[in-house]
């Protein structure tokens, strides 16, 4: 989608608009009948139209899940069609870490984040709770994130016979770096004994690019 530098600074305008709204009304549902604000009443009616008719930016419809926008009147996608949406994706991507900007499903990212926060603020039923964890459900996005990149190095391991992964590792940038970082974590006293136990028992490499040495003896 294309669109002009005033429709953009406009779009924008109404944007924060809604977040003011959100603040003080505590939700995004601004009726259509919203006498304090005709034009944002409207301009949210739109957003869902555009939505709907596949006519609205990537770029605006993450600004928008980024505050929870109600997509649809006064409802929510059904809990249960979101669960097993994350149970696909973990069956694709042995994982139930989604990202906040999953581009395939938007809309999964940000139900996955609103999970954490029910469970983090005990209002997260136990029936829901059950089901989620009786899918390996994380709770601490940092330690799910952690995990994720755990099992790719035992996956790297496997296929190269080492975790000496580069940091400029091309096929994965973002791999390359984790692994060093674990280095560094370490080399400050950091890293927890439960991830350092983890790394230990794949023979992890402590020291890289000069010598193998794991610290097994030390933990």
């Amino acid at each position: 989608m294309r669109y002009t530098k005033w429709q953009n600074e406009r779009w924008g305008e109404m944007f924060q608009s809604l977040i003011a709204y959100k603040k003080e009304r505590k939700s995004t549902n601004v009726p259509e009948g919203y006498t304090e604000d005709p034009k944002l009443a409207a301009w949210v009616h739109h957003q869902r139209s555009y939505y709907k008719n596949k006519e609205l930016s990537v770029e605006r419809i993450r600004r928008l899940d980024s505050i929870a926008f109600v997509w649809k009147h006064y409802d929510l996608v059904p809990w249960e069609e979101m669960y097993q949406r994350l149970v696909a994706y973990k069956k694709q991507h042995r994982s139930t870490n989604v990202p906040n900007r999953y581009a395939e499903d938007l809309k999964l990212g940000w139900w996955v984040s609103k999970q954490r926060a029910f469970y983090d603020n005990k209002t997260l039923s136990i029936e829901r709770t059950n089901l989620l964890e009786s899918i390996g459900f994380a709770w601490d996005a940092l330690d799910a994130r952690w995990m994720d990149m755990y099992n790719k190095l035992i996956k790297y391991k496997k296929q190269n016979k080492s975790t000496r992964v580069p940091c400029s590792y091309t096929e994965d940038p973002s791999f390359g770096m984790w692994v060093s970082t674990q280095r560094q974590v370490y080399s400050q006293g950091k890293l927890s004994s439960r991830r350092l136990k983890l790394l230990n028992s794949i023979n992890f490499v402590w020291v890289g690019g000069r010598w193998n040495k794991n610290v097994g003896s030390m933990v």
